[in-house]
């Protein structure tokens, strides 16, 4: 069995290939238990992503889907400058944790039921996969309809929304928030099939345009996060330290957000990267001209279509798609839907 030791001030843990279980889960589960049994107690600093994907010889990415997954559930907070830090509770109120627990407790049930019958455990878990397969193929297709300002931005955020929920009968429409005020200003707004959804999201940017714009129709708003796509982030982190960054944004791009993130990325200091909005030609002019690298967003690509071609450093597309937070919200409030669904049939 293979297996790769973390080394710690107190107490080393490893890592499993065979196990099964997500590298990143791994790691996340015994932060858990070590926060839980009072070997991390709460304002313990942890490692950095660096550093702990050094020492356990995996990918910085699989370090920081780690500490995000702990950062949603409460268990860790993260502040520029200060690290990630354990946090004062594990936040056992959280619907996610609710949820765990409830599913872990009924499973328990099942499991202990199934050994007193005889029955083989694997056996039983396999006859469960194969019911749960079963009952969602029959399950009603879910509708939903993401909205953002820019057909880039609702392309990949959708792409990668339907890659997360590959494994969930949803079908997943795009419209623009342009489209959207149209429709409002019309009065076409609820005979467009669009928005024949069960829920209407958006990111936090849009959620209280998109909420008034619905509202005559009750549809539920869902506001979710979004992060760089995973291909800009590795480029960003494995560029040399010495490289000089800069970035052109489009008017409707949260400006700030950005730049942090790319800053966590890099591990730098806040206000370390310069940036100019596309359309602003002699600011783009004078950051270029100070660039090693040029990182971009979709919504500047009108405005950066002529600096491209003469332009002779190398320039980063950065996407903007769900993170693991918002496919979990997705998923949760499609199930949600569907016992709903069940309970007014039943």
């Amino acid at each position: 069995m293979q297996s790769k030791s973390l080394g710690m001030d107190h107490e080393k843990f490893s890592l499993n290939h065979e196990s099964g279980l997500p590298l990143y889960l791994q790691i996340a589960h015994e932060f858990v238990y070590r926060i839980e049994t009072g070997l991390l107690q709460p304002g313990d600093k942890l490692p950095g992503i660096r550093k702990l994907a050094k020492e356990l010889k995996v990918s910085f990415l699989t370090v920081d889907k780690s500490y995000r997954w702990l950062r949603t559930r409460g268990v860790v907070t993260t502040r520029r400058g200060v690290g990630v830090r354990v946090a004062l509770s594990l936040d056992p109120s959280g619907e996610q944790a609710r949820l765990r627990a409830q599913i872990n407790k009924f499973v328990d049930k099942m499991m202990a039921q199934a050994i007193t019958q005889h029955f083989d455990p694997m056996t039983v878990a396999q006859a469960t996969l194969h019911q749960a397969t079963a009952m969602q193929r029959r399950m009603a297709q879910r509708k939903v309809t993401f909205i953002e300002c820019l057909p880039e931005y609702v392309d990949d955020y959708i792409a990668e929304l339907r890659r997360g929920l590959a494994d969930a009968k949803v079908q997943i429409n795009g419209l623009l928030t342009a489209d959207l005020a149209r429709m409002v200003k019309s009065g076409k707004l609820r005979a467009n099939g669009s928005l024949d959804a069960d829920y209407v999201m958006t990111t936090l940017y849009h959620y209280d345009f998109v909420h008034r714009a619905v509202a005559p129709l009750k549809l539920r708003v869902v506001a979710l996060s979004h992060t760089l796509d995973t291909d800009a982030i590795r480029k960003i982190v494995r560029l040399p330290r010495k490289v000089r960054l800069a970035a052109l944004l489009g008017p409707t791009d949260p400006a700030a957000a950005i730049i942090q993130t790319v800053e966590y990325y890099r591990d730098l200091p806040a206000g370390t990267i310069p940036f100019a909005i596309a359309s602003d030609g002699n600011a783009v002019r004078k950051l270029v001209a100070k660039a090693d690298i040029l990182l971009y967003t979709g919504g500047c690509r009108p405005d950066i279509n002529g600096l491209k071609k003469s332009n002779q450093r190398e320039m980063i597309l950065m996407r903007f798609v769900p993170d693991q937070e918002a496919v979990n919200k997705v998923k949760m409030l499609l199930g949600s839907h569907e016992e709903n669904s069940q309970g007014s049939h039943g």
